[in-house]
């Protein structure tokens, strides 16, 4: 598990900007361009029930189609992740859209990848900016 420092954990709360959301429209419009990130994205919402790595393994070994869609899934939000936790793009506008981008249904299988890789800084991003949202969901409670 990644040690965050409390410095990455508090939100920057600040309102997001035109250019938050036109950055956010074109890499949506990527993403959803993307057949394969589609057909990533309803999986891992729809079907995926495994929340333990090796069970994981054993069902969906390296080279399947399941495992790659999990990296295809885990790939395109490290990559929101980062952008976000750059300041290029606003956490709130991306917490108030997507939540904590699903990473407690993938955690456990975060981990298992990156230790069965030896890549301890695998998907760090992602991972950062999901704790982060614990801090502005208390914050920021629901609207309706």
């Amino acid at each position: 598990m990644i040690n965050i420092h409390f410095r990455l954990l508090v939100t920057s709360m600040s309102n997001p900007i035109r250019e938050d959301a036109s950055l956010l429209l074109q890499l949506f419009g990527i993403m959803m361009g993307d057949l394969e990130f589609r057909k990533a994205w309803r999986w891992v919402f729809e079907e995926l029930d495994i929340n333990n790595y090796d069970n994981f393994k054993t069902k969906y070994p390296l080279k399947s189609e399941e495992n790659r869609m999990v990296r295809t899934f885990t790939g395109y939000m490290e990559l929101l992740a980062t952008l976000v936790n750059k300041g290029l793009i606003s956490e709130d506008l991306i917490f108030d859209l997507w939540g904590s981008l699903t990473w407690e249904k993938l955690e456990a299988l975060v981990y298992g990848i990156r230790k069965d890789m030896g890549m301890p800084r695998y998907l760090e991003n992602y991972e950062i900016l999901a704790k982060k949202y614990k801090y502005w969901a208390k914050k920021n409670p629901p609207k309706v």
